[in-house]
């Protein structure tokens, strides 16, 4: 069985009481792993009984004895069965985090943390998508992002992991910082500040803040890489970042930090990709790739691998090995994959709404042939309180500049969008739908067959199922 803790050491991460129910002295005993799950938890595995609005881990102990398991992370002592050992602790989620933390400071790995209002999820797979072509890479699923889910994702972590890439949700302050803190990064990406939950936080500064909380955990000499064409974010982090991190910037509008800066040049976009050289500029040492191509498009993307080739070349590692992995990238399904039907080109951008994240679906939809029939199919963006209509005019003007052949809306702030669609295009071709339902009946008698469908919404919209639904349609 694989030794990946002790007792003791998980004992020591907690901070725990022992209570010992006829099992082995804790020096004996090891495991092979962590769960919080009694239906995958088995023999070998410390079983941490997490708990929730709607569920107690607690009450699924017994489940996991039954099927092997023998200790337990518990916070009620009555929970623990007989003939199994109970690590008795304030708070299992935190215990949780610090078993995590410890399990993740005995890997030589070096640790990536990604976080960002919008793109992180996209540059999170491009730089392990890198990584991956120098040494083994473990690094998040899915969208597990928070509390729960980062401590899993460095717990499932093999031993012999040559790079650790993890992603960093949030929606309010203090929620990053305590990640940073169990993750302990070597690099830090920040990709954006944007409007992302500024209903709850208020502010962009106070978004700015929370981001830049990623920086309290770096390991010693750890460093913070920004996208540099986000003056609000650069100009802060170079002037905030705390002492002994240097701050890596990576930029398509030539912007420059201070001694690790890679740029993007010569950059050509098209529907079928983007093409572009990188410059690297160290400690005043410039080196440069020329020709490097990405199968997806749009000049979002080139920061994406920027920030990816930063990564390998801050691993000390060649950045030119990467270059073919970062070819052969596709996006997410839900995050603007770009589907091709007998029957339609289909963007898939409908998992999430932000301004930024709009204005680059807009963008990549503009690009396509002019030949070809372009429809916006749009819901709104969500947790932006009070910045809601301002944000939807804007997002409506930035719509009108491409002129396309069709844009059909809902949302509690269409008005708002169509207020500015027609201020930057009066001759706009639209139509506004109460829900997702009514849109639905309406698509069918809009779009035709050769069109470019964009699906652009907050997910609570639902726009996944519409895309899935037009991926299938053959006749």
């Amino acid at each position: 069985m694989r030794k990946m803790l002790s007792l003791a050491q998980v004992v020591t991460a907690t901070q725990g009481e022992v209570i010992n129910r006829n099992c082995p002295p804790d020096g004996t005993v090891f495991f092979g792993g962590v769960s919080t799950d009694s239906r995958t938890a088995g023999e070998g595995d410390l079983f941490v009984a997490l708990t929730g609005e709607k569920f107690d881990g607690h009450d699924f102990c017994g489940k996991a004895f039954e099927n092997g398991v023998r200790v337990f992370v518990v916070s009620d002592a009555s929970k623990i069965p007989d003939g199994g050992i109970g690590i008795l602790v304030g708070d299992t989620r935190v215990a949780y985090g610090r078993i995590a933390r410890h399990y993740r400071m005995s890997l030589k790995a070096k640790v990536i943390a990604v976080t960002g209002s919008v793109g992180k999820t996209s540059t999170r797979e491009m730089i392990t998508k890198a990584l991956a072509s120098v040494g083994k890479v473990h690094s998040t699923k899915a969208n597990f992002n928070n509390e729960v889910g980062m401590p899993a994702t460095i717990l499932s972590a093999p031993e012999d992991t040559d790079y650790l890439v993890v992603e960093m949700g949030m929606r309010g302050r203090g929620e990053i910082s305590y990640l940073t803190d169990i993750a302990c990064p070597d690099i830090a990406v920040i990709t954006n500040v944007g409007f992302s939950h500024i209903e709850r936080l208020g502010s962009r500064e106070q978004i700015r803040l929370a981001k830049m909380e990623i920086t309290e955990g770096l390991t010693e000499g750890g460093i913070l890489l920004i996208n540099g064409d986000d003056d609000f974010l650069r100009d802060y982090a170079l002037a905030n970042t705390p002492m002994g991190h240097p701050v890596a910037v990576v930029s398509c509008e030539g912007k420059k930090g201070d001694y690790l800066n890679l740029f993007a040049e010569n950059i050509t976009d098209s529907d079928t990709g983007i093409k572009f050289d990188a410059r690297f500029d160290i400690d005043g040492r410039e080196t440069v790739i020329e020709d490097i191509a990405l199968g997806v498009s749009g000049i979002h993307n080139v920061r994406n691998a920027l920030m990816a080739l930063m990564c390998v070349k801050l691993s000390n590692k060649d950045p030119k090995d990467a270059v073919k992995a970062l070819s052969d990238f596709e996006e997410m399904k839900g995050r603007g994959k770009v589907f091709e039907t007998e029957r339609y080109i289909i963007i898939d951008d409908a998992y999430n709404a932000a301004p930024e994240s709009m204005e680059a679906a807009f963008a990549r939809l503009g690009r396509f042939d002019a030949g070809r029939r372009k429809i916006a199919v749009l819901g709104g963006m969500l947790e932006l309180g009070d910045s809601s209509k301002e944000l939807h005019e804007r997002i409506g003007r930035s719509c009108g500049k491409y002129s396309f052949d069709k844009i059909l809306v809902t949302g509690e702030y269409s008005s708002d969008f169509i207020r500015g669609l027609l201020e930057s295009d009066p001759g706009s071709d639209y139509e506004v739908f109460d829900d997702t339902d009514s849109l639905d009946k309406a698509l069918g008698s809009v779009i035709r067959k050769g069109d470019v469908i964009l699906f652009k919404a907050s997910n609570a919209f639902g726009f996944g199922k519409l895309a899935d639904r037009l991926k299938e349609e053959t006749v």
